[in-house]
This record gives structure tokens, sequence and C-alpha cells, in this order.
């Protein structure tokens, strides 16, 4: 016999380091009940599990896990879509920052990856790599500043430090990281992201650090 499946409860989810497993997160799911003038007050009940992993690979451990397994399983898909949403945008991150640090040593410029801390009620708080570089008194920062924004998959900001007044963005669409910049020539645009869009292609960027360098003198 066909397990009955309860009605679809939609949860309140909070995401944190688990402080006893080292690079697991742990959640805990709060169910929003409504409820009528007419029924007495109930405990809500409160659900807690500590992930490892990520995709078909992740790790459940349950510390207060709901009596029924049809409930255990949803929770279980919110928490791995969650988190696999959190390792691919690390990754995005990762290879973008690899990749720039190569090409920047390429243009003679010295670069460091540094970490920026980022809250993100969906996917929990985490250290994001970013990217300072340097070439002579010119410095520049490339800084993750979201994930989730409309109409694309993350969002980067290269600038000028400390003025921060030369502003390129690089949006995540498209399949690849495209740059956003008011290059010489082009017209002029009231928000960054209504400039005209390049790939992120070595040519790209080192035209992109020249005119930033050139705006610092």
């Amino acid at each position: 016999m066909a397990r009955q499946r309860p009605a679809q409860l939609t949860y309140m989810v909070s995401i944190y380091d688990d402080p006893d497993a080292i690079g697991a997160l742990r959640f805990t799911f709060v169910p929003k009940i409504i409820r009528t003038e007419k029924e007495p007050p109930q405990p809500i009940p409160q659900y807690i599990v500590s992930v490892q992993g990520h995709g078909n690979e992740a790790e459940f451990n349950w510390i207060k896990e709901p009596t029924q397994e049809v409930a255990r399983e949803e929770l279980e898909s919110i928490a791995r879509q969650r988190m696999t949403a959190r390792h691919e945008w690390l990754e995005k991150l990762r290879k973008l920052v690899a990749t720039v640090k190569g090409w920047a040593h390429e243009f003679d410029w010295a670069t460091r990856v540094v970490e920026k801390k980022i809250e993100d009620a969906e996917i929990g708080n985490y250290k994001a790599p970013g990217l300072l570089l340097q070439m002579e008194t010119v410095r520049l920062f490339l800084e993750p500043v979201a994930r989730a924004v409309p109409g694309t998959e993350g969002v980067v900001d290269l600038y000028l430090m400390p003025s921060y007044d030369d502003i390129a963005s690089l949006y995540y669409y498209d399949n690849r990281w495209n740059v956003h910049y008011l290059f010489e020539g082009t017209p002029t645009v009231g928000n960054i992201r209504d400039a005209d869009a390049k790939p992120l292609t070595k040519a790209t960027l080192r035209k992109l650090f020249d005119e930033m360098k050139a705006h610092a003198g």
C-alpha cells in the first residue's frame, strides 16, 4: 500500500556552521502552521539535521528528526538543494579568482587571495574568495557581491581602491562571466548593469586593467 503523503508544509529554515562537525552545516526547520482561534495553542515542532557534502553525496545526521518518513525525506531534499547551490556558487567564485589571478600574473600584477564574509539566508553564511591586485601604486579588488540576483547567477565587482570610483561588474549568465563596464568610447549609462557587456576573456581583462590603471593616474 502506498504511503499517504501529509499536506505540504512550508518551513522557516535556519542554517549555520555545525559546531560539532568540521565542514558540516546544521539546518533547523520550523513548520509554518496556520491555526484557527478555536484551536488550543500547541508547541511548534523543530527539526534539526547536520549535513555534510552536497548532491547525491550529501550525508545527513539527524539531531531531532520528524516522525514521518515522508517529512524527513522532504527536509533532506530541501537541505540537499541548498547545500548543492552553496557548493556550485563557491566553485564559480574559486574558478573565477583562479582565472583572474593567473591572467593578472601574466600582466605583471601582484595578487593576493582574501576571504570575505557574506550573509545568505538561503545557503547559510559563508566565506567567499576575493582577490587583491596591485601594480605599482594602483590597487584593485575583485569582490564577490551576491549569489542570487534577478537575471543572473552571481555578481562580482572589480574596482579601484580605495576610491571605489571606477567599477566594473561581472555577472554570471549564459554559462559564463560577463564584464559590464564603461569602456572608453562606449555610451554612458545610469547603471553599470546597462553598460555594454563583454565575455570575460584575457583580452577583455587586460583592457579593463589598462583603463582602470589609467583612471587611477
